[in-house]
């Protein structure tokens, strides 16, 4: 579940509160020049990435130790390994 917490610069940059239970899933698709970011205060998320056919060619981590930035195009599954709380940052194109 995620929920507005403010966006500027005619909704380009947006911060949303980011709360996910284990096992939940979101697919994310991030476009050429487009950036998004996981900040987590608690839990731990699974981002993958599948290319056309083949099994997800990686695995990354999100944790409050360490946040996550994703900036290359493509479709990530995000899942919740274990409950999740924290911030979801992105910036779109114009």
């Amino acid at each position: 579940m995620e929920f507005n917490i403010g966006s500027i610069q005619d909704g380009r940059l947006r911060l949303q509160g980011l709360v996910m239970a284990r096992g939940e899933y979101c697919l994310e698709v991030i476009e050429a020049g487009e950036v998004l970011v996981f900040a987590l205060a608690y839990g731990c998320l699974q981002i993958t990435r599948q290319r056309g056919g083949q099994p997800a060619s990686y695995c990354l981590h999100a944790t409050p130790r360490g946040p996550l930035m994703i900036i290359n195009p493509g479709t990530y599954c995000v899942v919740a390994e274990r409950s999740a709380l924290g911030l979801r940052g992105s910036r779109r194109k114009p």
